[in-house]
Protein backbone atom coordinates (compact mmCIF):
# COMPACT_ATOMS: atom_id res chain seq x y z
CA UNK A 1 0.00 0.00 0.00
CA UNK A 2 2.76 2.42 0.93
CA UNK A 3 4.61 1.64 -2.34
CA UNK A 4 1.46 2.45 -4.35
CA UNK A 5 1.06 5.80 -2.56
CA UNK A 6 4.69 6.73 -3.28
CA UNK A 7 4.29 5.79 -6.93
CA UNK A 8 1.18 7.98 -7.21
CA UNK A 9 3.02 10.92 -5.65
CA UNK A 10 5.90 10.51 -8.13
CA UNK A 11 3.43 10.35 -11.02
CA UNK A 12 1.68 13.54 -9.90
CA UNK A 13 5.01 15.37 -9.58
CA UNK A 14 6.05 14.25 -13.06
CA UNK A 15 2.77 15.42 -14.61
CA UNK A 16 3.09 18.79 -12.82
CA UNK A 17 6.61 19.32 -14.16
CA UNK A 18 5.53 18.49 -17.73
CA UNK A 19 2.54 20.84 -17.56
CA UNK A 20 4.68 23.64 -16.13
CA UNK A 21 7.24 23.28 -18.91
CA UNK A 22 4.50 23.90 -21.50
CA UNK A 23 2.95 26.85 -19.72
CA UNK A 24 5.93 29.02 -18.75
CA UNK A 25 6.21 30.69 -22.17
CA UNK A 26 3.46 31.15 -24.76
CA UNK A 27 4.24 29.53 -28.11
CA UNK A 28 5.64 31.92 -30.71
CA UNK A 29 6.96 34.56 -28.29
CA UNK A 30 10.41 35.32 -26.95
CA UNK A 31 10.54 31.82 -25.44
CA UNK A 32 12.01 30.70 -28.76
CA UNK A 33 14.87 33.19 -28.35
CA UNK A 34 15.41 32.26 -24.71
CA UNK A 35 15.41 28.57 -25.49
CA UNK A 36 18.08 28.85 -28.18
CA UNK A 37 21.71 29.21 -27.15
CA UNK A 38 23.42 32.18 -28.79
CA UNK A 39 27.05 31.85 -29.82
CA UNK A 40 28.70 35.26 -30.14
CA UNK A 41 31.23 35.32 -32.98
CA UNK A 42 32.20 39.02 -32.94
CA UNK A 43 31.27 41.98 -30.77
CA UNK A 44 32.04 45.60 -31.66
CA UNK A 45 32.17 48.69 -29.44
CA UNK A 46 29.18 50.95 -30.06
CA UNK A 47 29.88 54.60 -30.84
CA UNK A 48 27.52 56.50 -28.53
CA UNK A 49 29.05 59.97 -28.79
CA UNK A 50 26.50 61.97 -30.79
CA UNK A 51 29.15 64.30 -32.24
CA UNK A 52 31.22 61.37 -33.54
CA UNK A 53 28.12 59.71 -34.97
CA UNK A 54 27.13 62.96 -36.68
CA UNK A 55 30.54 63.28 -38.35
CA UNK A 56 30.38 59.62 -39.38
CA UNK A 57 26.92 60.17 -40.93
CA UNK A 58 27.95 63.36 -42.78
CA UNK A 59 31.02 61.61 -44.18
CA UNK A 60 28.93 58.71 -45.48
CA UNK A 61 30.50 56.07 -43.21
CA UNK A 62 28.29 53.02 -42.59
CA UNK A 63 28.58 49.30 -41.85
CA UNK A 64 25.53 48.52 -43.99
CA UNK A 65 25.84 48.08 -47.74
CA UNK A 66 24.69 51.21 -49.57
CA UNK A 67 22.45 49.15 -51.83
CA UNK A 68 20.64 47.92 -48.71
CA UNK A 69 20.48 51.41 -47.22
CA UNK A 70 18.69 52.66 -50.33
CA UNK A 71 15.62 50.86 -48.98
CA UNK A 72 15.80 52.74 -45.68
CA UNK A 73 13.42 55.70 -45.25
CA UNK A 74 14.77 58.86 -43.61
CA UNK A 75 12.55 61.88 -44.09
CA UNK A 76 11.56 65.14 -42.44
CA UNK A 77 8.45 67.29 -42.32
CA UNK A 78 8.91 70.82 -40.93
CA UNK A 79 5.62 72.70 -40.83
CA UNK A 80 4.58 76.00 -39.29
CA UNK A 81 1.38 76.51 -37.31
CA UNK A 82 -0.06 78.56 -40.18
CA UNK A 83 0.41 75.73 -42.68
CA UNK A 84 3.73 76.64 -44.31
CA UNK A 85 5.94 73.63 -45.05
CA UNK A 86 9.62 73.33 -45.93
CA UNK A 87 10.76 71.89 -49.23
CA UNK A 88 13.46 69.29 -49.89
CA UNK A 89 15.63 68.53 -46.88
CA UNK A 90 18.99 66.90 -46.21
CA UNK A 91 19.26 64.08 -43.68
CA UNK A 92 22.37 62.12 -42.70
CA UNK A 93 22.41 58.47 -41.64
CA UNK A 94 24.95 55.95 -40.43
CA UNK A 95 24.69 52.29 -39.40
CA UNK A 96 26.89 50.43 -36.92
CA UNK A 97 27.39 46.67 -36.81
CA UNK A 98 27.37 45.82 -33.10
CA UNK A 99 27.43 42.03 -32.96
CA UNK A 100 27.62 38.90 -35.10
CA UNK A 101 26.30 35.68 -33.55
CA UNK A 102 24.81 32.28 -34.33
CA UNK A 103 21.70 30.52 -33.05
CA UNK A 104 21.18 26.92 -34.17
CA UNK A 105 23.63 27.53 -37.01
CA UNK A 106 21.79 30.62 -38.30
CA UNK A 107 23.73 33.90 -38.58
CA UNK A 108 22.31 36.89 -36.68
CA UNK A 109 23.66 40.45 -36.99
CA UNK A 110 22.84 43.31 -34.63
CA UNK A 111 22.81 46.88 -35.97
CA UNK A 112 22.14 50.45 -34.82
CA UNK A 113 21.07 52.95 -37.51
CA UNK A 114 21.15 56.65 -36.59
CA UNK A 115 19.60 59.48 -38.61
CA UNK A 116 20.28 63.22 -38.15
CA UNK A 117 18.55 66.38 -39.31
CA UNK A 118 19.68 69.98 -38.73
CA UNK A 119 17.37 72.97 -38.49
CA UNK A 120 19.18 76.17 -39.39
CA UNK A 121 18.79 79.55 -37.76
CA UNK A 122 15.73 81.73 -38.20
CA UNK A 123 15.52 83.94 -41.24
CA UNK A 124 12.77 86.54 -41.28
CA UNK A 125 11.08 84.66 -38.46
CA UNK A 126 11.16 81.21 -40.11
CA UNK A 127 13.28 78.13 -39.50
CA UNK A 128 15.41 77.19 -42.49
CA UNK A 129 16.76 73.83 -43.64
CA UNK A 130 20.49 73.34 -43.16
CA UNK A 131 21.90 72.64 -46.63
CA UNK A 132 24.49 69.99 -47.45
CA UNK A 133 27.23 72.62 -48.09
CA UNK A 134 27.48 73.30 -44.36
CA UNK A 135 30.68 71.53 -43.28
CA UNK A 136 30.93 72.79 -39.70
CA UNK A 137 30.47 70.44 -36.77
CA UNK A 138 28.70 73.14 -34.79
CA UNK A 139 27.90 75.82 -37.33
CA UNK A 140 26.51 78.93 -35.68
CA UNK A 141 23.51 78.86 -38.04
CA UNK A 142 22.17 75.57 -36.68
CA UNK A 143 19.37 75.98 -34.13
CA UNK A 144 18.33 72.39 -33.40
CA UNK A 145 19.75 68.99 -34.30
CA UNK A 146 17.24 66.11 -34.26
CA UNK A 147 18.42 62.50 -34.23
CA UNK A 148 17.12 58.98 -33.63
CA UNK A 149 18.60 55.47 -33.52
CA UNK A 150 16.94 52.15 -34.32
CA UNK A 151 18.48 49.01 -32.80
CA UNK A 152 17.62 45.76 -34.59
CA UNK A 153 18.81 42.31 -35.57
CA UNK A 154 18.80 40.66 -38.99
CA UNK A 155 18.28 36.94 -39.45
CA UNK A 156 16.92 34.32 -41.84
CA UNK A 157 13.84 32.21 -41.10
CA UNK A 158 12.96 29.45 -43.58
CA UNK A 159 15.11 31.12 -46.21
CA UNK A 160 13.54 34.60 -45.84
CA UNK A 161 15.26 37.64 -44.30
CA UNK A 162 13.72 39.21 -41.18
CA UNK A 163 14.47 42.13 -38.88
CA UNK A 164 13.69 42.20 -35.17
CA UNK A 165 13.38 45.62 -33.49
CA UNK A 166 14.90 45.69 -30.00
CA UNK A 167 15.25 49.35 -28.98
CA UNK A 168 15.03 52.99 -30.10
CA UNK A 169 16.73 56.09 -28.74
CA UNK A 170 17.39 59.68 -29.75
CA UNK A 171 16.59 63.27 -28.96
CA UNK A 172 16.98 66.91 -29.88
CA UNK A 173 20.10 69.02 -29.30
CA UNK A 174 19.46 72.75 -28.90
CA UNK A 175 22.31 74.80 -30.36
CA UNK A 176 20.51 78.15 -30.04
CA UNK A 177 19.41 79.08 -26.52
CA UNK A 178 16.61 81.29 -27.85
CA UNK A 179 14.78 78.24 -29.22
CA UNK A 180 12.47 76.23 -26.94
CA UNK A 181 11.05 72.73 -27.46
CA UNK A 182 7.73 71.22 -26.35
CA UNK A 183 5.09 68.60 -27.26
CA UNK A 184 7.60 65.77 -27.78
CA UNK A 185 6.23 62.50 -29.18
CA UNK A 186 7.99 59.24 -30.02
CA UNK A 187 6.21 56.43 -31.87
CA UNK A 188 8.05 53.27 -32.82
CA UNK A 189 7.01 49.91 -34.14
CA UNK A 190 7.48 46.85 -36.30
CA UNK A 191 4.53 46.26 -38.62
CA UNK A 192 4.39 43.77 -41.48
CA UNK A 193 4.37 40.05 -42.21
CA UNK A 194 5.87 37.90 -39.51
CA UNK A 195 7.00 34.31 -39.96
CA UNK A 196 4.65 31.63 -41.30
CA UNK A 197 1.84 30.86 -38.90
CA UNK A 198 1.89 34.31 -37.29
CA UNK A 199 0.71 36.40 -40.25
CA UNK A 200 0.45 40.20 -40.52
CA UNK A 201 1.13 42.00 -37.25
CA UNK A 202 0.93 45.62 -36.07
CA UNK A 203 3.34 46.18 -33.19
CA UNK A 204 3.48 49.82 -32.05
CA UNK A 205 4.40 51.86 -29.00
CA UNK A 206 3.37 55.50 -28.33
CA UNK A 207 5.40 57.67 -25.97
CA UNK A 208 5.65 61.27 -24.73
CA UNK A 209 9.14 62.01 -23.38
CA UNK A 210 9.44 64.96 -21.02
CA UNK A 211 13.11 65.71 -21.75
CA UNK A 212 15.17 66.26 -24.90
CA UNK A 213 16.42 62.66 -25.01
CA UNK A 214 14.69 59.28 -24.96
CA UNK A 215 15.35 55.55 -24.93
CA UNK A 216 12.70 52.81 -25.18
CA UNK A 217 13.05 49.05 -25.43
CA UNK A 218 10.68 47.03 -27.61
CA UNK A 219 8.64 44.30 -25.88
CA UNK A 220 10.41 40.94 -26.12
CA UNK A 221 7.16 39.42 -27.41
CA UNK A 222 7.33 41.42 -30.67
CA UNK A 223 7.76 39.20 -33.73
CA UNK A 224 10.49 39.67 -36.37
CA UNK A 225 9.19 41.27 -39.59
CA UNK A 226 9.94 40.15 -43.14
CA UNK A 227 12.25 42.53 -45.00
CA UNK A 228 10.25 42.22 -48.24
CA UNK A 229 6.76 42.25 -46.74
CA UNK A 230 4.05 44.52 -48.15
CA UNK A 231 2.93 47.21 -45.73
CA UNK A 232 6.15 47.03 -43.74
CA UNK A 233 6.77 49.91 -41.28
CA UNK A 234 9.83 49.32 -39.12
CA UNK A 235 11.51 52.06 -37.09
CA UNK A 236 10.83 55.24 -35.15
CA UNK A 237 9.13 58.59 -35.81
CA UNK A 238 9.55 61.63 -33.58
CA UNK A 239 7.72 64.94 -33.31
CA UNK A 240 8.60 68.14 -31.48
CA UNK A 241 7.30 71.72 -31.45
CA UNK A 242 9.94 74.42 -31.90
CA UNK A 243 9.40 78.03 -30.88
CA UNK A 244 11.48 81.18 -31.18
CA UNK A 245 9.94 84.48 -30.20
CA UNK A 246 6.19 84.84 -30.35
CA UNK A 247 5.46 84.46 -34.06
CA UNK A 248 7.58 81.51 -35.20
CA UNK A 249 6.18 78.12 -34.14
CA UNK A 250 6.97 74.99 -36.13
CA UNK A 251 6.48 71.23 -35.76
CA UNK A 252 9.34 68.94 -36.77
CA UNK A 253 8.71 65.30 -37.72
CA UNK A 254 11.70 62.99 -38.22
CA UNK A 255 11.19 59.49 -39.67
CA UNK A 256 13.87 56.81 -39.32
CA UNK A 257 12.60 53.57 -40.85
CA UNK A 258 14.69 50.52 -41.73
Amino acid sequence: ERVNVLNRIKLLLLVSIVLFSFSVFPIGTSAEKIGNKEKVIQRFTEIKDINKLYERAKNGVSDVNREVEKNFVAKVVLQSTDGLENGAVQTYSTSQLLKVSEVNGDKIETYATTTFYDISDLYNGNFQTNDSSNKSKYDSSISVRAYSTVYYTTSSIDGEDYTDLTKVSGGWTILDSTVSLSNRKVNFGATGWAKSGVGYVQQTSYNNPTSNSFSYSAPSSWAPISVVSTGRIFGVTTWVTLKRGTNSVWELQLVNNI
